[in-house]
């Protein structure tokens, strides 16, 4: 693969593959300098004459450097002129030029003409062509325009902000190596496949690959799926304001050329799912949900009766599927959608969805992995997958292989004792912050309401642009005592601060004038400049950490962890975040090989109990221990009160074992 921060546009000729090396190289060796070379900008339909006799170099904070492979200045101006002339008027297409101006005034400032020869040196080339920092802005929004990577201009300006939270919210999206290679490399096998962490842009991409096709494959039929019927809701709603915002001026033509739904559908409705569509277009019979129909049953059906139709009576149902949220389906799923797709199957899925689920080589067997989360400062990144795998606690919940950190964006460096340290590359996004001054993530040891208000209110002081919608409070207990804690607070906020409250347990969305106050079945999606996680301690539970891991990262900008009991574990854990926020790394222990083996034990039996439901569970455990009957719905609801893992065999029957003579008086 290449590495994450390069990307090259550039058929390869004699005239250029050596020049494309050295800077490939160049590249690889530092991990901050993100490089681009095209020959034309990406997205549009532009070709020039003499384009394979010239480079053009783009990285952030440089010129836009113009390479001249060749001795004729007549055919490189050539080629220069008509390529300012039409960045110039995509500019003008998607509103930058009211922003950034017209070529006259970034033209001289902002490129420049090189002539290459053997001997240039990569790194003095963009050394004398460094922007001044009054420039780097209109440098990186002529970068945007010509990869693709449009940026709202009216929302984010031209001018750089002052304030760390503007400067974070009003960041100029530029996608990487890897990102622009998703949308725009052209793979040679038929499914092609990103996973990534949470934060990614995972979906980001996926819309801007479906822009891309639709745009280009004038008679396609394409289908965007995933599993959850909100998300999918979500994504149909979302693609005709991202294609205007695109200005796509073909007109969507739903269900016709364009489908957007879950993967299973209604038989009364043959558009409502994936499934739905194609048992109607093979006449295929279709089964219903139900407690023993799932996934794995019904695609493998259909794929069977599928495959049973003569190859010369075969049609391809579609040409593109797009496949959101890999890892809530089986594989047969994927092989059903590349039987039924005539050219290409796009899949994205999360690489750390659960961080208890058995991780495995082949889970890394993809096209492209993105690694670096753009929303979370690594920081928090750090601290929350430390918090969650219990890399600051003796006993860890889990470990991974080396190639599998590597995957998730983690250097690794070893020393004696099995003492590890795990860092992370610095991201664009946050690296003019001052990280000696600014704590990304805070642990309080105290979850009063008079606390959370003084919190808000530093947070108002400290960022006065600050709105309420930049906020999300999120309570990680699951019991009725929470709501009366929503209550009270959501009453001190109004009165101590006179903001709204949207209180996201009720209304299950976010408004945009108003603190978003829920638990956290209501945060799939969001994010927010900070975030406040409440609760009453930390639990070493596994569903717990992993909801814990999963609340942490919604901030870009700062998380606060508030728990309310006070206990010898929470000061590991501070300690533990103190070094990741100054030495902007984890400091933790490998397992021993006996250790990692209980590990992968314990979640190889829970992975197993996984595949029954709860109530299943319990009642083989009931009848092991022969419990009576009309017994067996106290202690179950006695259980669902406790901190025990679902599906946790031992803790479930000691609990059971210690209690069940009250229960059968």
């Amino acid at each position: 693969m290449e590495q994450s921060l390069f990307y090259s546009h550039i058929k390869e000729n004699d005239l250029n593959k050596n020049i494309i090396e050295s800077i490939r190289k160049y590249t690889n060796k530092k991990n901050d300098r993100q490089v681009y070379l095209l020959d034309s900008p990406l997205g549009e339909k532009y070709e020039y004459e003499y384009s394979e006799n010239a480079i053009v170099l783009l990285s952030p904070k440089h010129k836009i450097i113009f390479l001249n492979l060749k001795d004729d200045n007549d055919d490189f101006e050539t080629f220069y002129e008509d390529f300012i002339e039409d960045l110039s008027y995509i500019s003008d297409k998607y509103n930058y030029k009211d922003f950034i101006g017209r070529p006259r005034e970034w033209k001289k400032n902002i490129t420049v003409k090189e002539n290459y020869n053997r001997e240039i040196s990569i790194s003095e080339l963009l050394k004398q062509n460094e922007l001044d920092s009054d420039k780097y802005r209109v440098g990186e929004l002529l970068i945007s325009l010509l990869t693709g990577s449009i940026n709202d201009i009216a929302k984010i300006g031209a001018e750089e902000p002052s304030s760390i939270l503007e400067r974070v919210k009003q960041n100029i999206i530029l996608f990487d190596g890897d990102q622009t290679r998703f949308i725009y490399k052209k793979f040679t096998n038929k499914t092609v496949s990103i996973q990534g962490l949470s934060g990614t842009g995972k979906t980001e991409l996926l819309l801007h690959k479906l822009k891309e096709l639709y745009v280009t494959e004038e008679k396609a039929k394409i289908f965007f799926t995933c599993h959850n019927i909100a998300l999918a809701n979500t994504l149909r709603s979302r693609i005709p304001s991202f294609f205007n915002f695109m200005k796509v001026e073909k007109q969507i033509e739903w269900n016709s050329k364009l489908w957007v739904n879950r993967a299973w559908g209604s038989r009364r409705d043959i558009n409502s799912g994936l499934y739905s569509y194609l048992c109607d277009f093979y006449n295929i019979p279709f089964l219903r949900y139900s407690s023993s129909t799932n996934y794995s049953k019904i695609f493998s059906q259909a794929l069977e009766h599928i495959n049973k139709i003569d190859e010369s009576n075969f049609k391809y149902a579609f040409d593109y599927i797009l496949i959101d949220e890999r890892q809530d389906f089986p594989n047969v799923f994927f092989e059903l959608c590349e039987k039924v797709a005539s050219k290409k199957v796009y899949i994205a899925g999360d690489i750390f969805q659960d961080i208890f689920e058995n991780t495995k080589e082949t889970e890394l067997e993809v096209d492209i992995i993105l690694n670096r989360c753009y929303r979370t400062d690594p920081r928090t990144l750090m601290f929350a997958h430390s918090i969650g795998l219990g890399l600051f606690e003796e006993k860890k919940l889990n470990w991974f292989e080396d190639s599998y950190w590597n995957a998730l964006g983690y250097k690794m460096n070893k020393s004696q004792n099995n003492e590890i340290e795990l860092s992370r590359e610095p991201i664009r996004r946050f690296e003019d912050l001052n990280t000696e001054d600014f704590k990304s993530t805070i642990i309080q040891d105290s979850t009063k309401i008079t606390n959370v208000i003084n919190i808000l209110k530093d947070i108002k002081k400290t960022h006065p642009t600050v709105k309420p919608e930049d906020v999300g409070i999120i309570i990680l207990d699951d019991n009725s005592k929470i709501y009366d804690y929503i209550d009270k607070l959501s009453y001190a906020i109004s009165n101590k601060l006179n903001w709204k409250v949207n209180r996201g347990v009720e209304t299950k969305e976010k408004t945009n004038d108003a603190l978003y106050i829920t638990n956290p079945n209501n945060v799939k999606g969001l994010e927010f400049p900070f975030v406040i996680c409440i609760t009453y301690s930390i639990k070493n539970t596994y569903r717990y950490r992993n909801i814990l891991y999963t609340m942490l990262t919604r901030s870009f900008i700062q998380s606060y962890l508030l728990v309310q009991k006070e206990e010898d574990g929470l000061n590991i854990l501070k300690e533990g975040l103190k070094t990741i926020n100054k030495e902007n790394k984890i400091k933790t222990k490998e397992p021993t090989e006996i250790e990692k083996e209980e590990i992968n034990n314990t979640l190889v039996r829970l992975q197993n109990k996984r595949n029954i439901s709860y109530k299943e569970f319990l009642t083989e455990i009931f009848d092991e221990l022969e419990i009576v009957y009309e017994f067996r719905k106290k202690i179950e609801k006695a259980i669902t009160q406790t901190d025990i893992e679902q599906f946790d065999k031992d803790q479930t029957v000691r609990f059971i074992n210690a209690n069940k003579e009250f229960y059968s008086k």
